[in-house]
This record gives C-alpha cells, structure tokens and sequence, in this order.
C-alpha cells in the first residue's frame, strides 16, 4: 500500500514541529549512551535497557514539563504511550518497514482509535531505526499503520534539515536592533590622531 501520506494528512495536529520534538529526543539520547556506554563492559544489552530507559523518562519529562500543551501521557508503564494533540503514540526501536519486536502492535486501552477504513491508520509509533553501520546514524521515522496492520504513513525526521519551526500558532515579537554607533569609532580616530601629533 502506498505510504505517501504525511502524518499531518490525517490530523492537522501531528505537524512536522512537533513530530521533530519528540524524534529529536529519543534521537538524542540514542546518540548519548552510545557515547557513555562505549566500555569494554558493555555490549548490545546494557545499551539497548539503558536507552530504553532514558528514552522512556525523556518522554515523560517533556509531558509533563508544561512547555509542550499538545503533549499529555497516557500510561507511563513500559507500555508507555503519550498522545501528540489527543492521538496515541509508542515508541520502539525497531525496522521501520517491518517491525518484529513484543508488543508492537499490541493495543492497550490508551490506543483509543479505531479502525474508519482501511487507509486510517489507528497505530501510530515512533521507531528509532539503528544503523547498519558502526559509522552511520540512527534514524527516527514515525508510521501509522491500519487494522490491518499495513503502513498507510510515514514520516522520516531528517536531522540534516536545521529550520526553526514553531510548534503553536504564535509568532516570536519582533525585536528592534539599533544602528551601529560609526560616529562613535570616527570620534575615536580623530582623537588618537590628535594625541599623537601632540605627543612630537
């Protein structure tokens, strides 16, 4: 089934500034303990728990720090779910395109969309996807998904593209910056001048 559809198609509240919130978090911790966990006492295990963990409380730290209205949690077990303007979200780490891990279609009763037709999707997840090389980088994608359990979605952050968005209706004042002060610096030339044919 095609996939060529953008969360926002869906629900004018699943914006790409929001989506880039939540996946440049769970991206940033994925980098993090890569770094802190690079010892010869750590293999696959203690960084995957460890990462899951952190990603799990950085979540919950962004619901529940008031910056972030359209934000709310919904089951803050390892089941966690949180809801982007009222729709349900998980998170896995995972292959996006064909996601094998426990749990990741399971419905909890915070998964409270059901099924409209065949294109709706009523799963929606983040997935950091690991590189498949020591030297690339994870990548976060977020699909949605129908009963069926097919992808109708999906939406890729690209951490390549640095744009300052807003993640409310809002504009940021205008603020006013005054005019460089040049009389001052030629004043300043002048005097230097002056002080040096004094001083012959």
């Amino acid at each position: 089934m095609p996939t060529s559809k953008q969360p926002w198609d869906f629900t004018p509240e699943l914006s790409s500034a929001r989506l880039i919130v939540i996946a440049k978090a769970l991206l940033d911790v994925y980098d993090e303990v890569q770094r802190d966990l690079a010892t010869d006492l750590d293999d696959n295990y203690t960084r995957g728990t460890t990462t899951f963990g952190r990603q799990k409380n950085k979540i919950i730290q962004l619901c529940t720090s008031g910056r972030h209205p359209w934000l709310d949690l919904r089951n803050t077990s390892n089941d966690l779910t949180f809801a982007i303007g009222g729709t349900p979200f998980r998170f896995f780490s995972d292959d996006h395109e064909k996601p094998h891990k426990p749990g990741f279609w399971r419905r909890n009763q915070q998964d409270d969309l059901f099924p409209v037709d065949e294109s709706t999707p009523i799963y929606w997840r983040f997935i950091v996807e690991k590189p498949l090389a020591d030297e690339a980088d994870a990548t976060v994608y977020v699909i949605g998904a129908n009963s069926d359990q097919e992808m109708v979605c999906e939406w890729k952050y690209d951490e390549l593209v640095r744009v300052l968005t807003s993640t409310d209706a809002t504009r940021p004042e205008a603020v006013e910056t005054p005019e460089p002060e040049v009389g001052l610096l030629q004043k300043e030339h002048k005097q230097r001048e002056a002080d040096s044919g004094t001083s012959k």
